[in-house]
């Protein structure tokens, strides 16, 4: 059996493995917002698939089972927000 993390290591599970997915999400977010004019909600919907599969990609990467769920479950709403006002802000325009 395997020993359960510390609560500082998985604090820092949490933040090297969800920032990057919600900065790849803003990111993604502002060029869909400056770059496209047409079919801006296929390329808003293509940015949030890339962030849910970076955010698998990196909770594999951890190789930490501990808290797996929860890590990808914050990687993912967060990144889901970002895609929701981004999408308000289009439906805006």
């Amino acid at each position: 059996m395997t020993e359960p993390v510390p609560p500082a290591d998985q604090r820092r599970l949490k933040l090297t493995s969800v920032l990057p997915v919600w900065l790849l999400a803003i990111v993604g977010a502002v060029l869909v917002l400056t770059l496209s004019e047409k079919d801006s909600f296929a390329w808003l919907l293509l940015v949030f698939v890339a962030t849910v599969f970076v955010s698998f990609v990196l909770q594999l990467i951890t190789a930490t089972k501990d808290g797996l769920v929860e890590r990808i479950s914050i990687a993912s709403s967060g990144s889901f927000v970002v895609v929701l006002v981004t999408a308000v802000v289009l439906l805006a325009r």
